[in-house]
């Protein structure tokens, strides 16, 4: 029977939270850590989440970009003979967590932190045998998850997130998804329904027109690179998907690990937020004359 990939911490409500599984030996985590005393913990809690596990989970979780990918990337604003890296499949990320470079390495010496984490994963599954995965990262957003406040202080109550200045709709900072909260919001509940009429009414239609006519654009500039590098107005596609995601808006936002944006699916006919690596490796489709579409009324 396969073994889920769960949490685990030494401490129930701080510490440092690693993903792995129990074994009829103790606890076994993605990253190596060993330690008799660590146990499952819920989803909802304040840890800190280790950086490697979470790297590790990307790598158990993530298909390989459409076009593929070399085995080793050097680093970013690295020449191709520098330390060779192995990315994290679907990412210009290191398994050391290192941002990449979109080419392939010409280096011999591969970096020892990619190699103990890969080793580590390679480890834990000769351990755990079939593995039970969490399903991978969403291309966008689910509208109906809620948001935890900044020191997940209030659990009870969950907020709306505005993805473009990443804090509650009602004005508070937010640190992560509350999904299991039991009751909503209100100013944010009312507040958010407000924005929606607003897209739906003025946006939509807009991306609606242009999505319709993309794809007789002559003056498409057509590449690969990090999720972090979209503009507005771009159009792009990502491993796992097969939507094209047309860039509504971007946040203001050079910072930290993922980008936060809106965008509109054609098939699905519907504007969705987006919170994705910064780091993910997407083919970017961008016209020369980049159209302004508001998100609000004119």
């Amino acid at each position: 029977m396969p073994l889920p990939l769960i949490r685990l911490a030494i401490d129930r409500t701080n510490g440092t939270a690693h993903q792995g599984v129990l074994l009829g030996t103790g606890p076994w985590t993605a990253c190596a850590t060993r330690s008799p005393d660590l146990a499952p913990i819920a989803h909802t809690t304040a840890h800190s989440q280790c950086q490697s596990c979470t790297r590790a989970v990307l790598v158990l979780t993530t298909l390989p970009h459409m076009s593929g990918e070399p085995a080793f990337r050097p680093g970013a604003g690295t020449g191709r003979s520098a330390v060779a890296h192995r990315p994290v499949p679907g990412h210009l990320l290191g398994y050391c967590g290192k941002p990449l470079d979109d080419r392939p390495s010409a280096a011999r010496r591969v970096c020892a932190n990619c190699t103990d984490l890969s080793d580590a994963l390679d480890r834990l599954r000769a351990a755990a045998g079939e593995l039970l995965l969490p399903d991978g990262e969403l291309c966008h957003v689910d509208d109906s998850v809620l948001w935890a406040p900044s020191g997940r202080g209030n659990l009870v109550t969950g907020h709306r997130r505005d993805v473009l200045l990443d804090r509650s709709w009602c004005g508070q900072r937010v640190s992560g998804p509350n999904p299991v909260a039991p009751n909503e919001c209100a100013p944010c509940h009312r507040i958010w329904q407000e924005a929606e009429v607003t897209r739906q009414t003025y946006t939509l239609p807009r991306m609606r027109e242009l999505a319709r006519w993309w794809h007789q654009r002559r003056e498409l500039d057509v590449f690969d690179d990090r999720a972090g590098a979209l503009r507005q107005g771009d159009a792009y596609t990502l491993s796992g998907c097969e939507e094209t995601h047309h860039v509504v808006a971007t946040a203001d936002r050079t910072r930290g690990s993922h980008t936060d944006l809106v965008a509109y699916l054609p098939v699905a006919d519907r504007l969705v937020d987006v919170r994705i690596w910064r780091e993910r490796l997407v083919a970017i489709e961008r016209p020369e004359f980049i159209p302004v579409v508001k998100l609000s009324a004119p």
